[in-house]
């Protein structure tokens, strides 16, 4: 520990250690000072004893208030401490402190922080993880009530869905909220204190044949709605499996066989017009209409379908395909139109990605949507398959 005559000046040039968090003492307020976390956040605290016991406030995090708003805050502590009282202290009776439930907490955070802080496609990306592995499964319980135990079963379903990098994306958001919370006082600890990376980052190159894909298919038919639709839908547009399961109504055009997803639900923030072959579209209409929203709507508090763990378990019992997940679905069938002779940069566009022939300038200034290509693409792909299916006299390997 340190001690110093705390300035602006010497707090801006107060440099990280990777290694540890340091501490950083005024020799003008006891017990006031500034924190610098090895990531470089500064947060300014102030201990004390109360009641024989030591005692840690954090005032805020900088430059979010700055030195002379945190100096005030913590003279103000100080006083209540002299009074006999302790600034950390529960309100009175008849005044109930305030609470967040989750959604709210990754709202503020998102609004407050990342929107602030981060470049827009890292705060986009943030929200988007958020939302997907954890808002959809917490958002009304009270951020408090969040264990370590919830946040692990989270990371464990996800590594166990085959997604390790996923995993290790979604502890890092869940981690910079949690702290953002005790910063901000919402929170005393952290839940993820302790909690290690799931996973290796292992990329993955597995390719299903197309016997296997029948085989997950005719397994769709047995599990049944809504998983069942999902995996149709998933192998038939090779989209991304939160894009399909948070799917909404609002973005269907069944008579134009047409899915948009609007920009701020996508991964790169790119407004995607998906076009739907003829099975897709089929698979769509004979959906019952539970919700005017989501076209796969969770039951709870969930607002759409979440359990991928479950639904895959399930659909093992009836399919023996060895050591695959649901992100080869949308590997596979990008492979397979490869083959079939669909051009590089369509099956990219379909992907919705940016790289590649669409990275950089390039992608800046090839607007063409290429919606004609891809819906031949993929009615080529749905044919293809779907001979398959239509021979059941074809051996078909794994099933």
């Amino acid at each position: 520990m340190a001690e110093q005559g705390l300035t602006d000046l010497a707090i801006r040039k107060m440099a990280p250690d990777k290694a540890k968090r340091i501490e950083i003492w005024d020799t003008r307020l006891p017990g006031f000072g500034v924190r610098v976390f090895p990531s470089g956040i500064k947060s300014f605290v102030l201990v004390y004893r109360h009641d024989g016991r030591p005692r840690r406030m954090t005032i805020g995090r900088y430059p979010v208030i700055g030195l002379a708003e945190a100096r005030a805050k913590a003279l103000d502590a100080l006083k209540v401490i002299d009074a006999g009282q302790d600034p950390l202290a529960p309100p009175d009776a008849g005044q109930q402190p305030e609470r967040y439930t989750f959604a709210e907490a990754a709202r503020l955070f998102v609004e407050l922080h990342c929107n602030r802080y981060n470049r827009a496609v890292t705060a986009r990306d943030t929200e988007r993880i958020l939302k997907n592995r954890f808002v959809s499964r917490w958002a009304r319980r009270d951020i408090k009530e969040i264990t370590k135990t919830d946040i692990l079963k989270v990371l464990d379903e996800t590594v166990a869905e085959g997604l390790p990098s996923a995993a290790n994306h979604a502890l890092s958001a869940i981690r910079k909220l949690f702290n953002w919370c005790v910063e901000r006082g919402m929170l005393d600890t952290s839940p993820c204190l302790g909690v290690k990376k799931p996973a290796n980052n292992n990329s993955r190159d597995r390719v299903l044949d197309m016997q296997e894909l029948a085989a997950i298919w005719d397994g769709a038919e047995m599990v049944g709605y809504p998983f069942g639709p999902i995996l149709k839908l998933l192998i038939l547009t090779a989209q991304r499996r939160n894009e399909v399961a948070n799917m909404q109504w609002s973005q269907l055009d069944l008579d134009a066989k047409t899915w948009t997803l609007p920009a701020e639900l996508t991964k790169n923030g790119r407004l995607h017009v998906v076009p739907l072959p003829p099975q897709a579209e089929r698979t769509l209409r004979a959906l019952p209409r539970f919700t005017d929203d989501h076209v796969f709507p969770a039951r709870g508090n969930n607002p759409a379908f979440a359990n991928f763990s479950q639904g895959k378990a399930k659909l093992d019992t009836f399919v023996r395909v060895e050591e695959w997940t649901l992100h080869d679905l949308r590997r596979s069938a990008a492979t397979h139109m490869a083959r079939l002779g669909v051009a590089p940069h369509v099956i990219e566009r379909l992907l919705n990605h940016v790289s590649g022939t669409f990275g950089g300038v390039a992608g800046v200034y090839n607007r063409f949507q290429y919606l004609d290509e891809m819906r031949a693409a993929l009615t080529a792909w749905e044919a293809a398959l779907q001979c398959l299916l239509a021979n059941p006299s074809e051996k078909r390997d794994g099933s």
